[in-house]
């Protein structure tokens, strides 16, 4: 028997296993947490089951797996070089974004419209983005390690204390 909070439960993904790639998940949803709250939220007002939808997608699931991160996935595994590895999803959505816009008539944020916003502050916000992402990898990374040494105070740098 396995559950979500264990590496088994992730057996119908098993990228997802690994509690490096979740902290880098972790990263990419406060990121979505964070950009929607602070820019996205005030362009509608949802309704009735779209309000409840939205701030059970936008906020409510992204401090949920924070929380769960921090307390059962988080311990001490990630590296520095990680930070490259979780910084492959938003870059290539940024990408993809801007290449489908011509071709779409569309941007999926107000901020990546490049006919509105010029490419120059196109590019201002995704650079914008892009550093608040590295900060919130930084952190993520230094709170694995600070949580990992919360929880084994003997281990420290690979070595254990003599029992």
């Amino acid at each position: 028997m396995f559950s979500l909070l264990s590496p088994g439960g992730y057996a119908w993904f098993p990228a997802f296993a690994g509690a490096r790639m979740r902290a880098g998940v972790a990263v990419a949803i406060t990121l979505v947490f964070i950009v929607y709250a602070t820019v996205l939220a005030q362009l509608w007002q949802p309704q009735g089951l779209f309000l409840l939808c939205d701030i059970l997608l936008h906020y409510v699931t992204p401090v949920l797996f924070v929380l769960w991160w921090l307390v059962a996935g988080a311990d001490g595994s990630t590296r520095w070089r990680d930070i490259s590895w979780w910084m492959i999803y938003p870059v290539a959505y940024l990408a993809y974004a801007l290449a489908r816009a011509p071709i779409a008539g569309e941007v999926p944020y107000p901020f990546l419209d490049v006919a509105k916003n010029g490419a120059a502050g196109v590019a201002v916000s995704a650079l914008g983005i892009t550093g608040l992402f590295l900060v919130l990898c930084i952190v993520a990374v230094l709170a694995d390690h600070g949580i990992s040494r919360i929880r084994s105070p003997g281990v420290h740098q690979g070595t254990k204390k003599a029992s």
